[in-house]
């Protein structure tokens, strides 16, 4: 099992069980669906924000960083990694997206990987509750 920065899949998926259990919004659980379902699960907020619902990236960028601090907080983590909790769920995909020139985030793989065992995606070996 491959270890990211902040931990494993294994990490992430118990991280993501325990908020389950104690509620996460559809919403947010949209925006992991949406994320994972973009080519090379890599997006721009802009594209998230249509694919869910939201008038802008902004709110995208809100949503995302206030689930993602509650996965930090599941993972141990304190501080704000770079300065934004977002950086716990994805990280910069390095290249702009070339019909806007939008940045473009990539889902980190070990959330990848909790995420397509606890089947929030629709497709995975266990139920969310």
């Amino acid at each position: 099992m491959q270890e990211d920065e902040f931990g494993t899949a294994e990490d992430y998926y118990n991280a993501f069980r325990a908020l389950l259990k104690t509620g996460v919004s559809e919403k947010h659980l949209d925006l992991l669906r949406a994320h994972f379902a973009a080519p090379d699960h890599t997006a721009p907020w802009a594209d998230l924000a249509e694919a869910v619902g939201y008038k802008s990236g902004a709110a995208v960028n809100l949503q995302y960083g206030s689930l993602a601090k509650r996965v930090a907080q599941e993972l141990g983590i304190t501080e704000r990694p770079r300065g934004f909790w977002l950086f716990v769920l994805v990280d910069w995909a390095y290249a702009l997206d070339p019909a806007r020139g939008h940045t473009l985030f990539v889902l980190r793989q070990p959330v990848i990987e909790a995420l397509q065992r606890l089947g929030v995606l629709g497709s995975g070996t266990e139920s969310p509750g």
